[in-house]
């Protein structure tokens, strides 16, 4: 058996009586009942005080005292106060620091003329010291005054007081019990007894519930009826709650766990203390005592004859405990006395539990624990209800977050225009400049205008232009000074050939003679060829000499291409492009100058031309590395990346994510998610299966399903069948579980269910002929634990059977067939499981359920060879939805479901305020039980617009008294959607019956 004793202190035959301070919560009182064996004349007593040193060292004496008289009861208050009662009657008090000081003379208070039995300080009132007497007295005494004053309560018995407890909630409420089986609880502001609880077979012990003010317990001393009573003196005071049944002779002391209602301590004559399970009214165990030891020991000393083994049982009996008590501060701890002059401390914490839970000192006295979003669940010592909190760590990132989320409530230009006036960093202002740009409606022009190209200032510009004086160029001027020096011979020759309509040679003529814009004259009028020509050789003769010209040959020649590599000056260069550019050729033209510009090292300047290219790949390349270089750990930078990715993809909703961007924006979903924000998670996560789950699933789960689309994400993880099967079956054992239920079509052939399954991403191509052992696409062997013998499961469509599946031909498909009498509709989904005999579903036998729940293979409940086989069951995925009508909890519903939801509330609250009858009342009821599972139906998108449309046209029917459109559309939608809609189309029915009987009567 297994030990308790913690230490013990030999030689004591005493009343007992635990500190109930926290500054020395091992120490303990004794007072002796006896001389110890000094002489028949000896009538005095002690009072020791012992450290008991739970924790190590044997028990060290810290004071003793000699008294006159015995001591009959012992009791310590938190006051510090001791207070003995004497056999003399009287009572001692002394203060246990005092004592400890040295002060060794106690208060005596003469409260009762023969031997008290039981003393008792208030848990409530320290002060107040309760005492009874062997006549039956009962005395209260204030401690607090000097001299202490005593009151005695009126006689309400001449018997021993066996037992004094005070009440542990109510601080006027006391019960004494008496030894011919009075227990009196009296109310002490009335003075008169509260009730009176009567046993015939006497009392020897009370204790009352120590949380509970209405629970008392009562244990008798009688050995024919050795039983413990609990009573609640709100029910009977006639008849127990229960009867405790386990000693099997008188019981002489009990006591009430302080720190577990649960548990409760008794000691008896039958040499047993046992720890009582009180939830449910057992016994836990047995506090091991020392009977087998020193019975041997008794036997080896007496020997064993006849004579002897009288001495021998009388020595058994004295190791019978006779009193027992909690520790008030130590928790799980007990002091024990027996009639062996032992004083001994046991720990119960290793027997408490043998109930099947832990005591209560066990369990966290508070605790915390940190969920998904940065939910933080705690409770205290002193709650009563659980706390659920969502902890920001990052506030900075929060708020950062919550202003990006308004953005898109404001128009992206102005949230540009916030972010380049908030900008400090000039690289940073300039990005947000051109993303301002991006999404203005002239975007190329405001590109002109921020690269400093101004039109109507370089127009008026020209306009006021005046050459100084001497400043002449090689320009048009000099070409027609030129021309003025033009011989008659080349003059002659020039006009003979546009006689004949020779423009190429006059245009020859011209080119030799330096008449350079008479060239380009007549060659405009020679033909597209000789224009193209002319172009060409005075660009290559002047080019040179005016670099503007340049950007004439590359726009008249569509060579922009040619002028961006030989750029000098990309922001001109770009504002050419912007100018001159076809819309088609822009992005390529902008991604050329980023690369040229790459190239020579200037990847901050690149990043813009990708920018105006609408590039997010290339253009992210200088976000990621200014990423970087604030570090990886900077959250703040990475909500700045994000939110410049996602502003830029506004422009071009349709760009899918490189995999390396998706991982930073799973990262940021991932850390606003912990910081309770899942919507705002939602919106950000791209690529993480786990995440997407986690959200899809998480208390937020309607929002973020509508945020990530409105699809439900796949199941993140892979299933694994880890079942032994049998040798030459080969286990298709990797599958993705799909939260969303796969459509497939029932078949019978032979009397056996099959299914093929109608998703396409499941279909398998016709191959070459599989072997015995292969399965069909879709099952996997499985072993069951139960029997050892293997089974195989659709995971597509959730049928099990015994027998092995054969690979089917494909037939096509057609609307409806018939096979053995059975027909079945292509469009009617097959949902199978399993169905015992009682009617419930188990993931056991269900491979979908048991994917979903993560116990792939786990034991068949029945253990016969016979397994029942597949049979249709309607599946449920959905939650169920609650019929309470409360109208100040109504939920939120989106926009287009709103006039609907205002509808019928308005219809029920015009019914309200009507004159019901009874049965009225009762329709209403079920009409209010309908309208709420509609309206929580609809905040779950799980009500179409379709027949939320026919909801409101059947209520706007009632409005304007057309009750019979009314009543046909109710009929329609019972028709129709009485499958899916059953829950509240019920409810609706009623409501409009209501309606239509009442409006009708106006």
């Amino acid at each position: 058996m297994l030990s308790t004793k913690i230490t013990q202190i030999d030689d004591k035959s005493c009343n007992i009586a635990w500190s109930p301070l926290n500054v020395n919560p091992n120490a303990i009182a004794l007072g002796t009942k006896d001389s110890g064996g000094v002489g028949f004349e000896d009538y005095g007593g002690e009072l020791d005080l012992y450290d008991f040193n739970l924790g190590g060292d044997a028990p060290k004496l810290l004071k003793t005292v000699k008294t006159t008289n015995r001591f009959g009861a012992l009791s310590w208050s938190t006051l510090g106060i001791i207070a003995g009662g004497m056999t003399d009657g009287s009572i001692l008090l002394w203060q246990s620091s005092d004592l400890l000081g040295g002060n060794e003379k106690p208060i005596s208070v003469s409260a009762h003329k023969t031997e008290i039995k039981s003393l008792a300080f208030h848990p409530l009132a320290p002060y107040k010291l309760s005492s009874g007497d062997s006549d039956g007295q009962v005395s209260i005494i204030d401690v607090s005054k000097s001299p202490p004053t005593t009151s005695v309560l009126p006689s309400s018995s001449a018997v021993e007081v066996t037992k004094i407890a005070w009440n542990t909630q109510v601080e006027h409420i006391i019960a004494v019990a008496h030894a011919d089986g009075l227990v009196a609880v009296w109310d002490l502001k009335q003075m008169k007894p509260w009730c009176q609880l009567r046993s015939p077979e006497g009392v020897s012990d009370i204790a009352w519930n120590p949380t509970q003010g209405l629970h008392l317990v009562t244990a008798s001393g009688d050995d024919r009826n050795p039983i413990i009573k609990l009573w609640d003196l709100r029910s009977s005071t006639s008849m127990p709650l229960a009867t405790l049944t386990g000693h099997s002779q008188g019981i002489l002391s009990l006591d009430w766990c302080p720190h577990d209602e649960s548990l409760l301590i008794s000691t008896g004559k039958d040499n047993r203390t046992i720890l009582w399970d009180l939830f449910t009214l057992k016994p836990i165990a047995d506090i091991p005592n020392d009977t087998d030891d020193q019975t041997q020991q008794a036997d080896q000393v007496l020997g064993d004859n006849s004579a002897t083994s009288i001495y021998g049982s009388a020595a058994v009996a004295q190791l019978r405990r006779y009193h027992v008590q909690w520790s008030p501060i130590k928790r799980g701890v007990i002091a024990t006395c027996s009639l062996d002059r032992k004083v001994q401390a046991h720990s119960v914490n290793g027997l408490a539990t043998k109930c099947g839970r832990p005591p209560k000192w066990l369990k966290p006295s508070s605790g915390v624990t940190c969920g998904f979003g940065g939910t933080v669940v705690s409770f205290g010592v002193s709650d009563k209800t659980v706390k659920i909190n969502t902890v920001v760590e990052q506030q900075k990132l929060a708020q950062a977050s919550h202003a990006l989320e308004l953005s898109a409530q404001v128009d992206t230009i102005d949230f540009c225009s916030q972010m380049i006036a908030s900008s400090v960093i000039p690289v940073e202002k300039e990005i947000w400049s051109f993303m301002q740009i991006i999404f203005q409606a002239n975007a190329r022009s405001e590109l002109l205008l921020h690269l400093g190209f101004h039109p109507e200032a370089i127009q008026k510009a020209a306009a006021e232009f005046t050459e100084k004086e001497g400043d002449v160029t090689d320009g048009v001027s000099n070409l027609s000074l030129k021309g003025s020096v033009m011989t008659s011979h080349a003059e002659k020759s020039i006009q003979s050939a546009l006689v004949v309509g020779n423009f190429e040679a006059a245009v020859e003529c011209c080119f030799k003679t330096g008449n350079l814009a008479d060239a380009l004259i007549l060659a405009s009028c020679g033909g597209a060829d000789l224009w193209q020509k002319t172009q060409e050789r005075y660009f290559a003769s002047e080019g040179p000499k005016k670099p503007f010209l340049g950007i004439v040959n590359a726009v008249i020649s569509d060579k922009l291409e040619t002028l961006v590599e030989r750029s000098k000056n990309w922001q001109e260069t770009l504002a050419i492009i912007s100018t001159y550019a076809k819309s088609e050729e822009f992005p390529d033209l902008c991604i050329k100058l980023g690369e040229k510009l790459d190239a020579a090292g200037d990847a901050r300047n690149a990043s813009l031309c990708y920018m105006c290219s609408l590039n997010l790949e290339r253009t992210v390349k200088y976000w990621k590395k200014q990423l970087g270089m604030r570090g990886t750990g900077n959250l703040l930078a990475l909500h700045d990346f994000c939110r410049k990715v996602s502003i830029f993809i506004r422009a071009n909703p349709n760009v899918v994510l490189e995999p390396d961007v998706a991982a930073l924006f799973d990262q940021y979903a991932q850390v606003l998610a912990e910081q309770g924000l899942l919507v705002t998670a939602a919106k950000y996560v791209k690529s993480s299966p786990q995440l997407k789950d986690r959200l899809y699933r998480s208390r937020e789960s309607h929002h973020c399903l509508a945020a990530m689309g409105g699809r439900p994400p796949d199941f993140p993880f892979e299933m694994l069948n880890v079942s032994k099967a049998p040798a030459g079956i080969a286990l298709q054992q990797r599958s993705t579980f799909q939260p969303t239920s796969l459509q497939s079509q029932p078949t019978v052939k032979n009397g056996t269910h099959h299914t093929t399954a109608q998703n396409n991403a499941m279909a398998q191509p016709l191959g070459p002929a599989k072997s015995n052992n292969e399965l069909p696409p879709g099952w996997i062997a499985l072993q069951d634990p139960s029997s050892g013998k293997t089974y195989y499961a659709n995971q597509n469509s959730g049928q099990t059977t015994w027998d092995k599946p054969q690979e089917s031909v494909a037939q096509p498909t057609s609307p409806a067939r018939v096979t053995s009498g059975t027909t079945t509709t292509a469009s009617t989904p097959s949902k199978l499981a399993t169905k015992y005999g009682d009617g419930f579903v188990t993931s056991a036998s269900h491979p979908g359920l048991a994917q979903q729940y993560g116990n792939v293979g786990t034991s068949n409940p029945y253990t016969e060879a016979d397994r029942p086989g597949p049979a249709q069951v309607s599946q449920t995925n959905k939650a169920p939805v609650s019929g309470t009508f409360d109208p100040n909890s109504i939920p939120d519903v989106a926009v287009d479901y709103q006039p609907t939801k205002d509808a019928l509330l308005e219809l029920v609250q015009a019914i309200q305020g009507m004159q019901l009858s009874t049965g009225d009342k009762k329709q209403l009821t079920e009409g209010e039980k309908g309208v709420a599972i509609f309206i929580k139906r609809t905040a779950r998108n799980e009500i179409t617009t379709e027949v939320s449309s026919q909801v409101l046209s059947m209520v706007d029917s009632l409005r304007n008294n057309d009750f019979s459109t009314a009543l046909a559309i109710q009929t329609a939608l019972i028709n129709s959607d009485w499958r899916d809609h059953k829950d509240w189309l019920k409810g609706i029915k009623n409501l409009i019956q209501l309606a239509t009987k009442k409006l009708q009567g106006r």
